[in-house]
């Protein structure tokens, strides 16, 4: 059963320079920098034709790119961090995009 979670690629250039924060957490395991994303909604856990469903759905969307500005930095997990995170601020065709993907998991599910 896959799992699930819809993203946006973060450039190369921002992902680098987040890579230089990386450091501090005793025993942490970082990730690549070619897999730094913006996840916009975790699904979870599907059937197998439910995530074909919602691939299909997905690939159809095509909104023009637009900017994002990064808000901040944090952890999951709190005295035992286990994840990092950076934030970014809300923007009108960020909030459109991740709108349109919950209409379409919320139609398929």
């Amino acid at each position: 059963m896959p799992r699930l979670f819809t993203a946006l690629e973060i450039p190369r250039d921002a992902a680098l320079s987040l890579s230089l924060l990386r450091g501090g957490l005793p025993g942490a395991r970082w990730i690549d920098v070619e897999n730094y994303h913006l996840t916009l909604r975790f699904i979870g856990d599907v059937e197998g034709h439910i995530a074909d469903d919602i691939a299909n759905a997905l690939d159809r969307v095509n909104r023009p790119s637009f900017p994002l500005a990064l808000s901040g930095v944090g952890a999951f997990g709190g005295k035992k961090p286990h994840a990092v995170w950076a934030g970014v601020s809300a923007s009108p065709d960020l909030v459109a995009l991740q709108g349109e993907i919950d209409r379409i998991c919320q139609r398929l599910r």
